[in-house]
């Protein structure tokens, strides 16, 4: 692998982290609930795979349907952990993922976790707890506990993009196919029904973004980036998704939500400069 390839690798896993910061503002600026949300996301993004990959024949294997599974349900929950709890929250708590790598690995690859890895999992994991109690109030734990569950299928999707016989692109495809069984729920949708042309061109727009765009520069970054690395850099997203509600939605947090997020990023950072020292 040349050195232009090794540095490409996490820039694309930074603008998918970038593009997917946006979902806070797609979520909370219309009044669709989570589902009807992620289904427009979802066949949207399958039109798109489906047009990269030229419509072709599929042949599924035990790790492309595990991975695009893990890509539908965790889209679906963070979806609706959006519409519960604050963009910042969501996002924190769903890029606890690096815990579940490890696990993922100790487990089922049978390898044992660095000292490093370990101690940025355990600040991972303060800054986590953090977050999560600086926003409990009114249905917000449910926001953050399906967020936290979000997290485990998260991880799925980046420790099944490393195995042998994985196709990033083929289970994007895959997994977006599932979100069509979501459709009858938005279609009879009271609220989706009387959504007017601007707010549907927004929504499209969005949905683009935050959902083919972010997958697919997340598809090339991944097969050129370590899964744990990559999980990491992804914790940009948490950076940036309290930002964008704050300036352009009013969206307020917590001092204690904010000291979990400062914990998080510098850990990031911490990580991925030993990771290049």
């Amino acid at each position: 692998m040349s050195v232009t390839n090794q540095k490409s690798g996490p820039f694309y896993i930074f603008l998918s982290a970038l593009l997917w910061s946006l979902s806070g503002i797609f979520t909370k600026s219309v009044a669709w609930n989570g589902i009807c949300l992620a289904a427009l996301r979802g066949v949207i993004a399958f039109i798109g795979a489906g047009c990269l990959l030229g419509w072709r024949k599929i042949q599924l294997n035990r790790v492309k349907v595990l991975c695009a599974v893990c890509y539908f349900v965790q889209g679906v929950l963070f979806m609706c952990a959006n519409k519960y709890t604050t963009a910042g929250n969501a996002t924190v708590l769903q890029n606890m993922s690096p815990l579940y790598i490890i696990l993922l690995n100790a487990v089922i690859n049978k390898r044992s976790p660095k000292k490093t890895e370990l101690l940025v999992c355990t600040l991972l994991f303060i800054g986590v707890g953090l977050a999560f109690a600086g926003n409990l109030g009114g249905g917000a734990a449910l926001g953050n506990i399906l967020a936290m569950l979000s997290a485990l299928f998260y991880a799925g999707v980046y420790f099944y993009s490393k195995q042998d016989g994985a196709e990033p692109l083929e289970s994007l495809f895959i997994g977006n196919a599932l979100y069509l069984l979501l459709v009858p729920f938005m279609i009879t949708d009271q609220t989706v029904l009387h959504t007017s042309l601007g707010d549907w061109l927004f929504l499209i727009l969005f949905a683009f973004l935050t959902c083919f765009g972010a997958w697919y520069c997340f598809s090339i970054g991944i097969r050129k980036t370590d899964a744990l690395q990559a999980g990491f850099i992804a914790l940009a997203e948490p950076v940036l998704a309290p930002v964008w509600t704050f300036l352009f939605l009013g969206e307020r947090i917590s001092l204690l939500s904010l000291a979990g997020f400062v914990i998080v990023i510098t850990t990031l950072l911490f990580y991925n400069l030993h990771k290049h020292s």
